[in-house]
């Protein structure tokens, strides 16, 4: 069924837009130039319609208000001038309301790429980063992203491609835990229900902070924030294969099992839990293709490990030999 993104656009114009809508809607603007010139003809368009509506209103209050006056002049005397005073007042707010609920410029919206669950995404920024986000992710930037700063705010993994500027440094921000980079490439995972965000690099340098803390990352080099305790933790790694999710592969140089199994869940749609503590902070070195069954996943991990993998009413529970 072919999508009808005119009135997918006049539903984003009004507000009333769903969020299956804006993601189909933001496909749609990022496959060519033609189609974001159509949207900013659309745009234009409502815009006049909705500015000459507003304007018909607001003439209309105000013709009917010279009739009154009229009618009402010779009797009301002095006591006009206060009427014609809170008129105006009254008209003016009418349009300044009516101007609050247009909708901004297009050029004014701040942009958003987000991925479903099993989606992977590329995006150019204007300043030509590449991003290449994972299943359930988010990026947004603002509508003036480079010209004084280049700001995004974030949530779940990408691997990022960052251009180089000296005088704007690239800056993400999920939460009050930021990332500072100047140019550079690592991954990031950075999931709001996850035990920890994983910062990757692969090259250049990057700066992580949250609050007043704050840690430096070289190449090959990989910092764990715990957010229940709000510390870092540095390990080395081969960084190379931080970003081997974007081949279909699952890598990882010394991940804590806890993390590993909050990326299984989103991989192949299974609940996990640890029977205790210790288990949840075994170290794992793994790679494997995520075209492998969950099964044959949980048999490497239990040879590896020396655990055993069990599933109870859908949950599959990993726990000591």
């Amino acid at each position: 069924m072919e999508i009808d993104f005119y009135n997918i656009s006049q539903k984003y114009f009004r507000g009333t837009i769903t969020d299956e809508e804006e993601k189909l809607l933001s496909k749609f603007l990022q496959e060519n130039e033609q189609n974001h010139k159509q949207f900013e003809q659309w745009s234009e368009e409502w815009h006049n319609a909705a500015q000459t509506q507003a304007t018909a209103k607001t003439s209309s209050a105000w013709e009917n208000l010279m009739k009154n006056q009229k009618k009402e002049q010779h009797s009301r005397g002095k006591k006009m001038y206060w009427y014609w005073s809170a008129a105006a007042v009254v008209l003016l707010l009418i349009g300044f309301g009516l101007w609050m609920f247009l909708p901004k410029s297009v050029d004014e919206q701040p942009f958003m790429a987000q991925t479903n669950q099993h989606e992977q995404q590329s995006v150019t920024l204007p300043d030509g980063t590449l991003v290449t986000l994972n299943g359930n992710s988010k990026l947004t930037y603002s509508s003036d992203f480079g010209k004084c700063d280049r700001i995004i705010t974030f949530e779940g993994e990408g691997v990022f491609d960052v251009q180089k500027d000296a005088t704007k440094p690239f800056i993400i921000n999920v939460g009050d835990y930021s990332v500072t980079v100047l140019g550079t490439h690592f991954n990031l995972s950075a999931y709001q229900q996850d035990e920890a965000y994983t910062l990757a690099l692969i090259e250049g340098s990057v700066k992580i902070k949250y609050k007043q803390d704050s840690v430096m990352v070289q190449p090959d080099e990989s910092v764990r924030f715990d957010r229940q305790t709000t510390t870092f933790t540095k390990e080395t790694i081969q960084a190379a294969s931080a970003d081997a999710w974007t081949q279909g592969k699952l890598a990882f140089d010394n991940i804590p099992l806890q993390d590993l199994a909050r990326k299984l869940e989103r991989i192949y749609d299974v609940n996990i839990t640890f029977a205790d503590s210790q288990v949840a902070q075994e170290k794992v070195y793994i790679s494997v293709s995520t075209d492998e069954p969950f099964a044959d996943v949980c048999t490497a991990l239990e040879a590896l490990l020396q655990i055993t993998i069990k599933e109870q009413d859908g949950t599959y529970i990993f726990a000591a030999k």
